[in-house]
């Protein structure tokens, strides 16, 4: 698992108002928690805590938190986006002890290309994260999936990943992954064949003598 260093410091005053106030200022607040561990409140600059989810891409990584000039491992728990404007405002972290097993989703990649897309198959990947339990040290940031062997109408379950030695995956080994879909039959269509009616011809008037 990659490490990414963070900073942050301690948060004096908590409550909705306080909260707002900070992130006018530029920061993000946060909680970090753990087993045995007392609640601490704390705030991270918004810039720093943006760059750190761009370079992450969304990978389960450890993180060196400094708060105060005291060190910390954590994950990232849970993250709070601004319901409008889509950014982060709150973010929970999990502080890890070493001996200590911990369950945590990472992201499911798949690779390869099957050989029912080869031959004109569809891949629809049904499931895109995998919950697994591990020692901090032995944690992925991700797990891949093979799908090259998979042929037209044939699925990848959870049973058929190998996860890294140490880890054990939680889901329910019968989950689907993904599947290969048939490819859509096209149906003919037949142009539409117009019939051109022709104008009546005009009646010749008698003229009157």
């Amino acid at each position: 698992m990659k490490t990414y260093k963070l900073y942050g410091e301690i948060r004096e005053k908590i409550g909705t108002n306080e909260a707002r106030r900070l992130r006018k200022k530029g920061f993000i607040t946060g909680e970090m928690y753990g087993a045995g561990e007392k609640n601490i409140h704390i705030k991270i600059p918004l810039k720093d805590f943006q760059k750190f989810l761009k370079d992450v891409k969304g990978e389960i990584v450890l993180i060196d938190l400094e708060i105060n000039n005291k060190n910390y491992k954590c994950i990232l728990k849970e993250l709070q986006r601004d319901i409008i404007k889509g950014h982060p405002i709150h973010a929970d972290f999990q502080i890890l002890h070493e001996k200590e097993k911990i369950t945590v989703s990472v992201p499911l990649i798949l690779s390869g290309t099957p050989e029912g897309v080869k031959l004109g198959g569809v891949l629809e990947q049904l499931k895109r994260e995998i919950k697994i339990r591990a020692i901090p040290s032995k944690l992925p940031g991700h797990l891949e999936a093979p799908v090259s062997k998979l042929k037209i109408g044939e699925s990848l379950h959870v049973r058929d990943l190998k996860p890294p030695e140490e880890v054990e995956i939680v889901d329910s080994p019968e989950e689907p992954i993904c599947t290969i879909l048939a490819p859509k039959k096209v149906e003919e269509v037949k142009p539409v064949e117009e019939k051109i009616e022709e104008a009546p011809k005009e009646e010749k008037k008698e003229e009157e003598e």
